[in-house]
């Protein structure tokens, strides 16, 4: 079988084999490097010019019906640039880097079709380069004490890996498991998905973890939908319950350290140090941790001396995340509700020192699982946005206020939108509405359907929706239940970015949509 996948057929021509070689060179780029996948595609181009043929192939496309609806994607995009201002961004930015929806599709589906089983060759090897990735990830974090979890994605950002890695848990095993009926492959296959699933814990991308949940809650609903057996449907419909219950109690318990309120009596604030020095309280800075006011009971005299025995990080330059480092030594002091002077900084252990110089703010970091530091760290960031009005130098908080301003900008144009390369156009209007303090940044909203809505309107983005309908309905796609758990993926992943502003995003989405819309066919299967 391998020999018939790897090597030219007396039938077909040599280009038919270079096109199968670069559609893997693609999707093993896909997780690992962003110039490979534009050479691929640039390639593709190349090799689809040199074969020739051309009217046959316009021929080929123009009968495939559902290419063709895909492909006018890309044209609600070009019609958008009639009403746009910033005419060079919209042609040198949104229309190019959104060009695979169109040249991808249309040399993929003009080309004499690859057989099932390179198709399936080339999944695969997007599977196995995904778990390759896993794994020097893997490696990255043993080799180093202190690692932020997002450098575990070694090659690509860790949200657009954490969204392959969510797909590959459920592909993999049924892909194998149709490519052979042997049950060691299965199991190899399954032992690959819980290593997967693993390693998606560790990465901890909130977008990742949020999609894992949407498939989830995704195959759960659908098992009791479908489910024949009434006892199994009443099992599945317990097992929710039960994991909504879990996570409710979690998120409850991670919380709870925000809502504690300890204010320190009159009598405390005029305590001194053991080494007889004063504190200085700022009564006007309510900012907490656990509980415990940061800024006050700060011994200024002593604190950069008994810094300076523990650590070779000097107290006022930046620790290793590049936040002040004192902000970080005052957070973190505060929150095992300890004060801010010699006897404090010299009691903490030698690892709460390293954390301390590797941006950790709060003790509790230390024990948890990065998930639970990221959904706290949300947590914090809203209430500080809440307490200050300033969403700056904070992830989550700034995306509130960018969706804030969005939707002031979304209702001056809420039909057409904006134009296709106004976006930060719109962004400007509705952050200087709200008065913001990222006013003077370029940022987008960090949400696709925001980013659609802003750029063509509530009938262009009407329209995209649309066209990916009928795409799906005329494919008959989501009769495989990996293209379902795939459309789960996309639509949970927009909530909070935009992939499709993204090259890697946008051809991981163009890649998938095609393979099971247009080029897995297996006619004995229905809904499998």
């Amino acid at each position: 079988m391998f020999k018939s996948i790897f090597t030219k057929q007396e039938q077909e021509s040599v280009h038919d084999l270079i096109l199968f070689f670069l559609l893997c060179l693609m999707v093993i780029a896909m997780p690992t490097s962003r110039y490979f996948v534009s050479v691929a595609q640039i390639l593709m181009g190349f090799n689809w010019l040199v074969e020739g043929h051309w009217w046959e192939k316009i021929r080929r496309f123009a009968r495939n019906k559902a290419a063709v609806i895909f492909i006018l994607i890309y044209g609600v995009y070009l019609l958008g640039m009639l009403w746009t201002e910033d005419v060079q961004y919209g042609i040198g930015y949104d229309l190019k880097n959104k060009l695979p929806l169109f040249t991808l599709t249309f040399v993929l589906a003009s080309s004499r079709p690859l057989s099932k089983e390179r198709w399936n060759m080339a999944a695969l090897a997007f599977s196995l380069t995904v778990l390759v990735t896993s794994v020097i990830g893997f490696i990255l974090y043993l080799n180093r004490s202190f690692i932020n979890p997002r450098s575990i994605s070694p090659f690509e950002s860790h949200v657009y890996f954490s969204m392959m890695v969510v797909l590959v848990i459920f592909l993999l095993p049924w892909q194998v498991k149709r490519m052979s009926t042997e049950r060691t492959w299965l199991t190899g296959a399954l032992l690959i998905s819980v290593w997967l699933l693993f390693y998606l814990f560790l990465l901890s991308s909130l977008t990742g973890l949020l999609c894992l949940a949407g498939v989830v809650a995704f195959l759960v609903f659908r098992e009791f939908i479908q489910g024949k057996v009434i006892f199994r449907r009443i099992l599945v419909g317990l097992g929710l319950a039960g994991a909504l219950i879990i996570v409710i109690l979690l998120m409850l318990w991670v919380i709870k350290p925000l809502t504690l309120n300890i204010n320190p009596d009159q009598q405390a604030l005029t305590a001194r140090t053991a080494s007889g020095n004063g504190y200085r309280h700022d009564t006007g800075n309510h900012q907490r941790e656990n509980g415990h006011l940061v800024y006050h009971f700060i011994a200024e005299e002593e604190i950069g001396a008994a810094w300076g025995e523990r650590s070779r990080i000097p107290i006022d330059s930046l620790d290793h995340t590049g936040h002040p480092l004192k902000a970080t030594l005052y957070r973190f002091l505060s929150s095992k509700g300890l004060k801010k002077d010699k006897e404090s900084i010299l009691s903490l252990r030698e690892e709460e020192v390293r954390a301390i110089e590797h941006g950790v703010p709060n003790h509790l970091y230390m024990h948890w699982p990065h998930f639970m530091t990221r959904l706290h760290q949300s947590g914090w960031e809203v209430m500080e946005y809440q307490r200050t009005g300033n969403p700056s130098g904070h992830t989550f908080s700034q995306r509130l206020e960018l969706w804030k301003a969005s939707v002031v900008a979304l209702k001056k144009h809420l039909l057409l939108g904006w134009g296709t390369g106004d976006i930060f156009l719109a962004m400007d209007y509705g952050l200087s509405a709200l008065d913001s303090p990222l006013d003077n940044y370029r940022m987008k909203p960090h949400n696709q359907y925001l980013i659609l809505l802003l750029m063509v309107g509530l009938i262009g983005t009407l329209a995209v929706f649309l066209l990916y309908f009928l795409f799906i309905r005329e494919a008959r796609a989501t009769r495989y239940l990996p293209f379902n758990i795939f459309l789960v993926i996309m639509g949970v992943s927009m909530l909070g970015n935009n992939p499709l502003d993204a090259q890697v995003g946008l051809s991981f989405f163009v890649f998938f949509s095609l393979f099971f819309g247009l080029f897995y066919k297996d006619k004995n299967e229905v809904n499998a």
